[in-house]
């Protein structure tokens, strides 16, 4: 029986292990009960469609209190006041009732100046073997005013970009280690599920404090941003690894 590629389904199997279940941001469906249990626990989420890709239909709430929300999407922002009237808009605007949407607790990412950053990963195997490495890594900055990443304004080495980052510099070697481990064990957790894959992208965030957030994990991720680096010999790597 197949299983579902949908970001809800990965996060629940990714949950499974307790190693990296403190790597997850809580994460709930959307649904009006559950959208006010997380309000109630963290002032900022984000909600996102759980088959969607390249950061579309992405938006982000924020709690102002005394029932005053804020909603971004992209660069337009709102105000509005009310829970029922913030579900309302939701539902009719970004949260159709026909597709499945996931809510999470916001990650406060390291910033470059007033851009947040994060990482992709990519872990591959090849044919017949069952060793995952870490065959490519970049981090993308968001452009002024967004607060993802898709609409990156430029694709930097990890290293580099924690380097202009607000992180503690001295942190870079750990965070890179640990940033390697997250990623090799999330490939295997999900290579239970997922048997054939031999490619798998993930979408990493460092916090503030330099944890490791795993952000979403892709089964067909797009490999096309490591050709648009100076260095390219981490797309090279990743293709020869496709081949075989």
């Amino acid at each position: 029986m197949s299983v579902s590629v949908g970001k809800w389904t990965k996060y629940k199997l990714i949950l499974e292990d307790e190693n990296l279940a403190s790597h997850l941001p809580v994460t709930k469906l959307f649904k009006e009960e559950s959208l006010w249990e997380l309000m109630d626990l963290y002032s900022e989420l984000m909600i996102k469609p759980s088959f969607g890709h390249k950061g579309k239909g992405v938006i982000q709430i924020t709690s102002f209190g005394e029932d005053k929300f804020g909603v971004q999407a992209g660069l337009n922002k709102i105000t509005i006041h009310g829970k029922k009237p913030l579900f309302k808009y939701l539902r009719e605007n970004h949260c159709s009732p026909k597709r499945q949407y996931i809510i999470q607790k916001w990650i406060s990412l390291a910033k470059i100046e007033d851009s947040p950053i994060d990482i992709r990963v990519i872990v591959q195997r090849k044919r017949k073997s069952s060793e995952w490495i870490v065959t490519g890594k970049l981090a993308k900055i968001a452009r002024d005013g967004f607060i993802i990443t898709s609409a990156a304004k430029e694709l930097v080495p990890v290293e580099e970009a924690i380097e202009r980052s607000s992180l503690n510099s001295q942190l870079i070697q750990k965070i890179l280690i640990e940033l390697d481990q997250v990623s090799l064990n999330t490939a295997r957790q999900l290579e239970k599920y997922y048997t054939k894959s031999r490619l798998i992208g993930l979408d990493m965030g460092i916090d503030q404090e330099g944890k490791i957030w795993i952000i979403e994990a892709n089964l067909t991720p797009n490999i096309a941003m490591f050709n648009k680096v100076e260095d390219k010999s981490d797309y090279e790597t990743i293709k020869s690894y496709r081949k075989g």
